[in-house]
């Protein structure tokens, strides 16, 4: 007879010898009409990241999007993911492979992905996106290509986006080329690439409703008042908020003034206004940083800038010319 204790110990180690305990499989997101994925589902997930945890129908989800050089945590760790938990949100973003440097076609494969991500883990509830500079371009070609997206998205929200294509020797951009070798994203992002007569082809115009959001003193989207651009969409300029206020590219992740006018598009169904802005936050051109937000966020993403500059901080291999179009992008009515 055996006794208690080795009782004990085979009702312990016979699960584990039985069925050992699996990975969870993460799922495809694949609809009719889309865009076909070349990155793995599991890749695509592990990009995801919710830092205050999952949304709930109480606290609705936004999903945010990073640009060029940057990760998740760096541009909106600090900022947006604080400032928006206190406003009754629930933040979550992505961080691009190669710190979304490589070829932006991929990288709105994470987008795509993310916002089933997001409505999935929120129990069908839509998301609302906000991004920052080339950010903005993966977000409309996530919503361009993979239409199953457009549905499940309440508001998009671009900060300084690059929607037309940068004249790439009166940006900061340049610093990161060496002769004629470039990232596959600062090719794309040049003015006149082939990218950008893709995204321009068929249906170029807001797909969800759309508030760009621009800064005169940008530096590094130029000319930042034609790129914010996107036709039936609104635009408005932080300047419009706040006459001679100095913000440049870096800083609008991070700004009180860009903030206030995020939040108004994004509490009122993505369509902006500045006077409404005002009205809620009559402050807002007094202050530097939001609140709750970190001040000293703006120096890290300076500091971080500079370091890829140097090439000390390494994305994707430079290459001699942009990435050729992928053939869904070529014929868009096969993808809705």
């Amino acid at each position: 007879m055996l006794s208690l204790i080795q009782l004990l110990l085979l009702t312990i180690s016979v699960p584990s010898l039985a069925s050992p305990i699996l990975p969870r499989t993460a799922p495809s997101f694949v609809y009719p009409g889309d865009a076909p994925f070349t990155v793995s589902p599991s890749a695509l997930a592990a990009a995801f990241t919710c830092p205050n945890g999952n949304p709930t129908s109480s606290k609705p989800p936004v999903l945010l999007v990073h640009g060029t050089g940057s990760t998740g945590e760096e541009t909106w760790g600090q900022g947006y993911v604080p400032a928006l938990s206190a406003n009754g949100y629930t933040p979550c973003y992505i961080t691009i492979p190669g710190r979304s440097m490589g070829n932006m076609q991929v990288s709105a494969e994470y987008v795509a992905y993310a916002i089933h991500q997001i409505t999935t883990l929120s129990n069908g509830a839509s998301t609302a996106i906000i991004s920052h500079s080339q950010g903005g371009p993966n977000v409309q070609w996530a919503l361009r290509f993979w239409p199953s997206t457009r549905p499940i998205t309440t508001a998009f929200i671009p900060l300084s986006p690059d929607f037309s294509g940068i004249e790439l020797l009166g940006s900061d951009l340049h610093d990161f080329c060496i002769g004629d070798l470039c990232q596959a994203a600062i090719w794309q992002q040049s003015a006149g690439s082939a990218y950008y007569a893709a995204m321009h082809a068929d249906t170029f115009e807001q797909l969800v409703p759309t508030t760009a959001i621009w800064t005169q003193s940008d530096g590094v989207v130029n000319p930042p008042q034609q790129n914010a651009q996107l036709p039936s969409a609104t635009t408005m300029s932080v300047q419009d908020l706040c006459p001679l206020r100095i913000v440049t590219h870096l800083q609008m992740p991070i700004d009180a003034a860009a903030y206030a006018l995020a939040m108004d598009a994004l509490t009122h169904g993505g369509q902006g206004s500045v006077s409404r802005a005002r009205a809620s936050n009559p402050f807002s051109c007094l202050q530097f940083t939001a609140p709750h937000m970190d001040f000293s966020v703006s120096v890290s993403l300076q500091d971080t800038w500079d370091a890829i500059v140097d090439g000390i901080i390494l994305g994707s291999p430079r290459v001699s010319q942009e990435p050729a179009v992928d053939a869904y992008a070529l014929h868009p009515t096969s993808s809705g």
